[in-house]
């Protein structure tokens, strides 16, 4: 889709509104430096605004996306910014203990979503439970459409993931470890493989054994090897674990990256609250096993706040009773 005639078009409905980009922003609760890049075609508006976008302009999503007015069809067309992951009422326990509780949440195709909480609050567990590593007791995963219940195989196909760190094999060399995954997916389109080697910057050190790597090259590595399978959906969780600030820097480029020439979603579970500010568009705050919060960085942003703060109130606010869960 073409981004600055996207950028255009909502400009467009802006002034026919008679508002200012701060007006809009101040009506969305952003700030207008985000109105002013999507006019620009800079990026694009997240699902959340969209949608916003089209109940204030009276125009459909999917007219907004297209950057035109479809005089066809007047009905919001929320499948048009397709959903790649949806999660409902999913639970899991382990004996009496329940570690996820009532979780719901959805990603669309090209979100960079955020998950954080407190040490226990139940991010791996969803992430794995995501993945059908653990079974749920209630509620379903649905990846691109298919119940990972009813039809595993084509769920996970569709998916790419590191969980925790990035498990390689250390006495072949990287380019070996490619071809293992290929092997075992059936993946032979090489162009496409040496694509992603070159896209993390692994050219020069592919036929090199991976204990020579370092900890960054093994995470481009492992990132690399997940992207071969074409995915829609890449899930990280800590990412950054061990890496230093040039490390940090390197894979929150190629993140962004993946997002923008992929259209590709990612959803990364950090302990790093500036990373995440950094790089997503949205963010999930789990804690005791509930999501109890989701939003879009733009609106930290627009009250001036960091993440951090944020975070930290939403959480102290949860543990002493003082909200509910998703406010």
């Amino acid at each position: 889709m073409n981004q600055e005639k996207v950028g255009k078009f909502i400009a467009e409905l802006r002034k026919e509104n008679h508002l200012t980009q701060q007006e809009l922003a101040d009506k969305l609760e952003i700030t207008d430096k985000a109105v002013s890049k999507w006019e620009n075609g800079r990026c694009l508006p997240d699902v959340y605004f969209l949608k916003s976008l089209s109940d204030l302009f009276h125009v459909t999503v999917k007219e907004i996306l297209n950057g035109e007015r479809d005089f066809k069809k007047k009905v919001i067309d929320e499948d048009h910014h397709r959903k790649v992951l949806e999660v409902n009422k999913l639970s899991k326990s382990f004996g009496k203990r329940k570690v996820l509780d009532n979780i719901n949440f959805e990603i669309y195709e090209g979100d960079i979503i955020g998950l954080i909480g407190p040490n226990g609050a139940g991010k791996t567990t969803l992430i794995k439970t995501l993945l059908n590593l653990y079974k749920s007791e209630e509620g379903n995963v649905k990846i691109c459409g298919y119940d990972t219940k009813k039809d595993l195989e084509n769920a996970l196909s569709k998916i790419g993931c590191i969980i925790e760190n990035p498990d390689m094999y250390d006495h072949l060399t990287g380019r070996k470890n490619l071809k293992i995954t290929e092997l075992i997916n059936n993946i032979h389109d090489k162009e496409y493989v040496e694509e992603m080697i070159r896209f993390v910057k692994l050219e020069d050190r592919i036929h090199d054994k991976v204990k020579k790597y370092s900890l960054g090259m093994k995470q481009r590595l492992a990132i690399a090897n997940a992207l071969i399978k074409k995915p829609k959906l890449l899930i990280l969780d800590e990412p950054t674990n061990g890496l230093d600030p040039s490390g940090i820097r390197e894979l929150r480029q190629i993140l962004k990256t993946i997002s923008t020439t992929k259209n590709m979603s990612i959803l990364i579970s950090s302990h790093i609250l500036s990373e995440i500010e950094n790089i997503c568009d949205r963010v999930l705050i789990m804690d005791q096993g509930k999501l109890i919060s989701n939003f879009g960085i733009e609106e930290v942003k627009y009250k001036n706040k960091s993440l951090e703060e944020e975070f930290f109130r939403k959480t102290e606010s949860f543990e002493s009773g003082d909200i509910n869960e998703n406010s």
